[in-house]
């Protein structure tokens, strides 16, 4: 497996952590959806930012199968499994070959690990080695992963988040960015005309080009609201190109799960220094 389940949770993590919110001037236009089977649309002339937080559901727990990909350099594909606990924790299973497991990461509120089946190795840090700084909880990486807008540090949007955010409308699409920035980064979430995402854009200040940017497929209405089953991320960090490919399959909500955060005996302990340095080797 060598590093390949780490840089999953690393790459979402480092695109996030330069993010930041970009002013616009709000506008209010009609909206002229047309029905999409499936997924949640608003009647003519409802607020923009009002009709998609009318797509959001509440969840409690999620649990699927699915995809990845990652492209860093080499190549790298598996089959995964996933659960999450809402605002608590994120469990991925990488399963490459027949159903088992190699290695599993997971995310808590104060803790990251990832475990290295193969090596027998595991790493234990905060997740502030990651965060610099930067107010991202598990709510924002679980909103990243199912394609839900969020304020980071303050969770999915909502109505009382509305005063936080500038919407305004490119052509057909509705972009909503909230209006606190982050050492020169915007970040906005683009929605087409029937509401549904479409992208998490991050952008450098004064440019019109992001930097970082998530591309959101498949969305199909849940229990949990609109969701979308797939995701293409790129960036390039430390001049490394990175691409991820993200699919769900078989999601359930709101299930009993469980998330085993024990390390197994005789495991040796991975530094956060050789953590990072995923990325310059």
């Amino acid at each position: 497996m060598r590093n390949k389940s780490i840089i999953l949770t690393l790459f979402t993590l480092m695109t996030m952590l330069a993010a930041c919110g970009t002013a616009k001037k709000a506008v209010t236009v009609p909206d002229t959806t047309t029905t999409t089977p499936g997924t949640t649309t608003t009647t003519a002339a409802t607020d923009p930012y009002d009709a998609v937080i009318a797509t959001l559901g509440n969840w409690q727990t999620m649990q699927c199968g699915g995809n990845i990909k990652l492209s860093a350099g080499s190549s790298f594909s598996s089959a995964i499994q996933m659960r999450m606990v809402r605002d608590e924790a994120i469990y991925i299973s990488v399963r490459p070959m027949l159903g088992i497991e190699v290695g599993k990461i997971i995310i808590t509120a104060d803790s990251l690990y990832a475990i290295d089946k193969v090596h027998k190795r595991y790493i234990a840090e905060k997740v502030s080695i990651l965060t610099s700084g930067i107010p991202v909880t598990v709510s924002d990486v679980q909103d990243i992963f199912l394609g839900r807008p969020f304020i980071i540090g303050q969770g999915s949007l909502s109505a009382e988040l509305k005063p936080q955010v500038a919407t305004t409308r490119e052509g057909n699409n509705i972009v909503i960015a909230p209006s606190e920035s982050y050492k020169g980064y915007g970040y906005g979430f683009t929605f087409d005309k029937s509401n549904r995402i479409t992208s998490l854009d991050i952008v450098p200040a004064g440019s019109t080009t992001a930097a970082y940017q998530v591309k959101y497929s498949d969305v199909r209405g849940t229990v949990a609201g609109n969701i979308a089953h797939g995701l293409n991320a790129t960036a390039t960090v430390e001049k490394k190109k990175l691409a991820l490919t993200l699919t769900f399959k078989n999601i359930d909500w709101n299930g009993n799960i469980k998330i085993d955060r024990n390390i197994p005996n005789g495991y040796s302990r991975m530094s956060a220094k050789s953590l990072l340095s995923i990325f310059s080797n």
